[in-house]
């Protein structure tokens, strides 16, 4: 049996928790706050990789118009019809079309809420925060489910893309952004929840 999105997207949040709680145990305050960010980075990534491994196995057949429409290279499309042209009896199109999807897709990023709503359109969900803000447990509405979400992601990009440096008009020394244990932990406990969610309405 193959793995679900939900088992790939658990194997990466149990990896952030365990990264969190092994920042504690460091002793250079420096390295334990990097370890902090490295946390919620991967949070975050569990999102993602729910949805793409979601979008990876979407059925092939009636697709929504949202998948339907996804660009796919021109080379891809000369590469199939030549396949099947030179070996029609064996060739299985679908097969190819999924690794072609595969492909599209893992260059494409799901975690604002842009980014989600972008994928649930793709797997055939309309107005998808409002299905998710009547799974998510604890309740909460459908603008803050997309507030918060933009909030973590934005932290997780300061990270990834500027090293949590602090923007400063004329620097005179570097200064990071504080992380703060408590919330990160908070925020992945949202981020589960909210993959939760996901998987519900799905």
């Amino acid at each position: 049996m193959s793995i679900s999105p939900m088992q790939a997207a658990t194997d990466v949040m149990d990896r952030a928790d365990a990264l969190l709680a092994h920042a504690g145990a460091v002793s250079d305050p420096l390295i334990a706050d990097d370890i902090r960010r490295s946390a919620i980075a991967l949070g975050v990534a569990a999102l993602d990789t729910y949805l793409h491994w979601a979008l990876a196995d979407a059925p092939l057949e009636q697709m929504p118009s949202a998948l339907e429409g996804l660009d796919v290279p021109f080379g891809d499309l000369v590469e199939l019809s030549e396949a099947m042209v030179q070996n029609r009896d064996r060739i299985r199109p679908k097969v190819r079309a999924r690794g072609v999807l595969e492909r599209v897709i893992l260059k494409l990023t799901f975690q604002s809420s842009r980014g989600v709503e972008d994928a649930m359109l793709m797997l055939g969900v309309r107005k998808a925060f409002n299905k998710i803000a009547h799974e998510i447990v604890p309740s909460q509405s459908a603008t803050d489910i997309r507030d918060r979400l933009n909030r973590i992601v934005h932290h997780r990009n300061q990270v990834v893309h500027e090293g949590d440096l602090q923007r400063q008009s004329r620097p005179q020394r570097i200064r990071r952004e504080p992380t703060d244990a408590a919330a990160i932990a908070t925020d992945l406990v949202w981020l589960r929840a909210l993959i939760s969610a996901i998987d519900v309405v799905l």
